[in-house]
């Protein structure tokens, strides 16, 4: 039994509009992900866009042959838009619409209306294969579903780069929609694994990323934007075990904003929640890529320094202290003069929990308190088994 070319065009416009309703309906369970209502409207536009051709070829009407083609080539790019709002890019629709733009152009002018044809299914290649490439230039947040899509969008744009030079060396046919038969046949086929193949993993992929903001979320201190005092600790745990196989020092920091609650009371806790943000930009302009920070309570900071010695540990945070201090003497327009204090350690002996390292960090920063405030004291050197004992710290 032979399959006709209307029939298999048919089959390939519902394929594809049941890919678009797929995504519409997905779109409607979660209206933040715009993406997904955009790439559903471009598996509709070239549902239609097929059903146009089908009613060019059959009423013998152009016209509707290049609604076909504008209609198809609006689907690639339309996906391309798709994906770079799924990867928080910029998708300007100067660049969304010039493809479809220069379809309609060359069918208006009689002397390109044959490059129509050619025009929209390169067109539909160079988007698709932007596609593959804004995925491929994303993939270092891991996600499974963005290998699929890279490899669908790819074989996508080969397959429409061969439809192209099907119709440039005259191996189409000379009917107005290529046969199946020919090189551009291919197309048929694959386009329907396309439409289908990339609604499974659009969808995948925006449940990852769900599901991945999530998890940072869970890591992440709200006000702040770094990490909450449980990721910072599961990282520091790691950190310490590197530096304990290397043999190299591990250095704990300890910062507490001094008097910071009297900056809440005078000032309003929206300059106290700007003035925790002021320290964290100054915090991570002074440390190394590789460092840690985090908040572990409502005005105190940690940062773990792997690698640091203790005189290097200190001038680091000293770094910090003056820079906070500079940058906080007056801040929205309130003579704040927001100050900090340290307390700094280092792993001694391989047998130094964080706990450990953390208590004595604790004790520096109590010292420093009690000295006056504004200043970074370094741990005391302790005898081996000696434990830290619990303190309460004046703000």
């Amino acid at each position: 039994m032979m399959l006709d070319l209307p029939t298999l065009m048919v089959m390939q416009s519902f394929a594809m509009a049941c890919a678009g309703a797929v995504l519409i309906f997905a779109w409607l369970q979660s209206r933040a992900v715009v993406a997904l209502a955009i790439w559903g409207l471009a598996d509709f536009l070239a549902a239609a866009g097929i059903l146009s051709l089908i009613l060019g070829v059959g009423l013998r009407q152009p016209a509707w042959s290049a609604a076909g083609g504008v209609l198809l080539c609006s689907q690639s790019s339309l996906i391309w838009k798709a994906v770079r709002l799924l990867e928080g890019r910029p998708a300007p629709i100067v660049l969304v619409l010039l493809g479809p733009a220069a379809i309609i152009i060359a069918g208006s002018i009689p002397v390109m209306r044959d490059a129509a044809a050619p025009i929209s299914v390169s067109a539909g290649a160079v988007y698709a294969a932007a596609v593959a490439i804004s995925l491929w230039l994303n993939r270092q947040d891991r996600l499974v579903a963005r290998w699929p899509l890279i490899a669908f969008s790819a074989v996508h744009a080969l397959a429409l780069a061969i439809g192209t030079f099907s119709i440039l060396n005259g191996s189409t046919g000379s009917d107005a929609v290529p046969e199946i038969a020919s090189l551009f046949g291919v197309i048929y086929f694959e386009s329907i694994v396309f439409a289908l193949g990339t609604a499974v993993f659009a969808l995948a992929l925006v449940k990852e990323q769900n599901e991945a903001a999530s998890r940072a979320e869970a890591r992440t201190d709200g006000l702040t934007g770094i990490a909450n005092r449980a990721a910072l600790l599961e990282n520091a745990e790691r950190a310490l075990k590197r530096c304990r196989h290397e043999g190299a020092p591990l250095a704990v920091a300890m910062f507490d904003l001094d008097r910071f609650k009297g900056v809440n009371d005078r000032y309003g806790h929206a300059v106290g929640d700007a003035v925790l943000r002021k320290f964290c930009e100054v915090t991570a302009v002074a440390l190394r890529p590789y460092d840690l920070f985090g908040r572990v309570g409502g005005e105190e900071f940690v940062v773990v320094m792997p690698g640091c010695s203790i005189e290097a540990a200190f001038v680091r945070a000293e770094r910090i202290r003056v820079s906070f201090a500079e940058s906080c003497r007056f801040f929205a327009g309130h003579h704040v003069k927001a100050t900090v204090s340290g307390g700094v350690s280092v792993s001694a002996t391989s047998a130094e929990t964080l706990d450990a390292l953390l208590g004595y960090s604790d004790s520096a920063l109590y010292e420093a308190k009690a000295e006056g405030r504004n200043r970074i004291h370094r741990a005391s050197v302790r005898a081996a088994g000696e434990t830290v004992s619990n303190v309460f710290r004046v703000a």
